[in-house]
């Protein structure tokens, strides 16, 4: 089975006319590593799921290069809320790694939504999901030290500190590479 239809299966499950609708939208591609899926600018159409690989969303802030969020093996990742409002993005998404990836139009998938409530509710789970995940990074960086971030990532996103730069994974914590290589070190 799709692993994007397994994992939306989980969170509700899908009829067998659902899940047939669901695939006809469903495209695959392999990505190179540094391939930009979204461009600073773009207006996204597509919502991407890393089946295999490590993905990342970023944006500029005073001419730094801010990792917001990562997505490897088996996560979804998109340029939100541009992909919702059909707007340009102020975030990229870069691929990290040779990654396998499946993605989806967000508006044809809007449309089997409206349509099929089954995909919705799974859709409304995975939403409620996000916004958790969101909350608890919120509340991580207002409430945890630098390394206490860093084993939260290491829990989140396993074996990710030998896939991802360091410089990415320091921009994520809101650190910088130094203060990092010294919590990897154990000195913090």
């Amino acid at each position: 089975m799709n692993p994007v239809i397994a994992i939306l299966g989980q969170l509700y499950p899908l009829t067998e006319e659902t899940t047939h609708l669901f695939q006809t939208i469903l495209k695959h591609k392999s990505a190179r590593k540094g391939e930009l899926l979204v461009r600073l600018g773009q207006v996204p159409e597509n919502f991407y799921f890393i089946e295999k690989g490590l993905a990342r969303v970023y944006y500029n802030r005073n001419d730094l290069d801010v990792t917001d969020y990562f997505a490897i093996d088996n996560q979804f990742i998109g340029a939100l809320p541009a992909l919702f409002y059909s707007k340009p993005s102020h975030k990229a998404i870069e691929v990290l790694e040779d990654s396998d990836i499946w993605y989806f139009s967000y508006a044809a998938f809007d449309a089997l939504c409206e349509k099929h409530h089954d995909l919705e509710r799974a859709a409304r789970k995975m939403t409620i999901f996000g916004m958790i995940q969101g909350q608890q990074r919120i509340e991580s960086i207002r409430f945890l030290s630098a390394k206490e971030r860093y084993e939260e990532l290491e829990r989140l996103y396993p074996g990710i500190t030998n896939r991802a730069p360091l410089k990415y994974i320091a921009s994520y914590l809101g650190t910088t590479p130094v203060s990092l290589s010294r919590i990897r070190a154990g000195k913090q």
